[in-house]
């Protein structure tokens, strides 16, 4: 059984201040569960990824909306959440930066990493929710 070890949920505000938030976090539990270097990056990266997606292209930077960030960890996952208030994306519909035409184009960067560093990863609701799946 997944049960749940430890389970955390952040409101922040669409700043990159509240992007700090997330990673002091994600280092409280490194240190909780004493994760390794390989396994800190990744999470990190995710963090910084997804909840920067959020408020950028998500609320589109509106300082008035929020992003909701939840983290459980379990003995086998690490799974989380990132909500922002926006009308959501089709994760599937974000074209690979590794085509040859997308080559040079900043855009679809984050969601290459953010699925490639986790197990699983899929939207939920109207795309405005993202979950991420790591294993331990």
């Amino acid at each position: 059984m997944n049960v749940p070890l430890f389970y955390k949920e952040l409101i922040i505000p669409s700043t990159i201040e509240g992007v700090d938030s997330c990673l002091v976090l994600v280092n409280q539990i490194s240190i909780l569960f004493k994760l390794d270097l390989e396994l800190l990056f990744s999470l990190q990266t995710l963090i910084l990824e997804s909840v920067e997606n959020a408020i950028y292209h998500g609320n589109k930077g509106n300082r008035d909306l929020l992003v909701y960030v939840s983290f459980e960890v379990t003995e086998f996952q690490i799974i989380i959440k990132v909500e922002d208030q926006g009308m959501g994306f089709d994760i599937e519909m974000v074209p690979s930066p590794l085509l040859q035409a997308n080559i040079k184009k900043e855009s679809g960067r984050g969601i290459f990493f953010i699925k490639n560093l986790s197990s699983s990863c899929y939207t939920l609701g109207s795309g405005n929710i993202l979950i991420m799946k790591i294993n331990r």
